[in-house]
């Protein structure tokens, strides 16, 4: 997956015109991965922040992954006849979620690609600042929000990645130190207050970052 010279001018007019520029994937490969670079790389050189392009792309692959881990999570307990929702059901379903699903990758890959869920990555600028937006078509469950939002609550109160580490760690949901680093990471760039919020609209979960614009002087 390359960026064509029309791609470029659509980056340059969404940046430009504070539309949203869109993209849409189902298992963010690698080779997704390599587009999502190549994507944010543009969108950031159109808004003079390209110094911030390394950090602003381990959030989007952090969330990217978290992405398609909780769509692979819905088919995992689909398939395994496990509901979700039931909360003995889904301890036990997630005691070997991820033993199984990395045993079988290429398994859980073709559902997904055969399923009807999404990643959906939403990059723009509104009133000074710049959002970046993952959306899955997975919807959080209560439980897992708050498990996540107290990891976040936590690394906001923490200087340092050694700090948060012993405390926030959760191997049962895969460890979630990605979201610790990502919030230490942009905390030590300067970014402060609510800048990542994440919750559930439509039946979709969406993970937002929100920083002010910072243009390279």
């Amino acid at each position: 997956m390359e960026l064509t010279d029309i791609h470029r001018q659509q980056i340059l007019q969404a940046a430009q015109t504070e539309k949203v520029l869109v993209f849409t994937t189902k298992t963010f490969d690698a080779e997704v991965q390599e587009y999502v670079e190549l994507l944010l790389g543009e969108y950031l050189k159109a808004l003079g922040m390209g110094r911030f392009q390394d950090q602003l792309l381990f959030c989007l692959k952090e969330l990217g992954v978290n992405a398609k881990k909780a769509n692979i999570k819905r088919l995992y307990f689909k398939e395994k006849g496990l509901n979700m929702k039931v909360e003995g059901d889904y301890s036990r379903g997630m005691a070997q979620f991820k033993s199984t699903t990395l045993g079988n990758q290429d398994f859980y890959l073709d559902l997904v690609k055969a399923s009807d869920l999404t990643i959906r990555f939403e990059f723009q600028v509104h009133q000074g600042c710049l959002t970046l937006a993952v959306k899955n078509t997975s919807e959080l469950l209560e439980w897992e929000r708050r498990i996540i939002m107290d990891k976040i609550a936590k690394a906001q109160r923490y200087e340092s990645l050694e700090d948060a580490f012993a405390e926030v760690l959760d191997e049962t949901e895969g460890a979630g130190l990605g979201l610790v680093v990502m919030i230490l990471m942009l905390k030590n760039l300067g970014f402060r207050g609510s800048f990542f919020s994440l919750y559930t609209l439509n039946q979709q979960t969406v993970a937002r970052i929100i920083l002010p614009l910072i243009p390279q002087s």
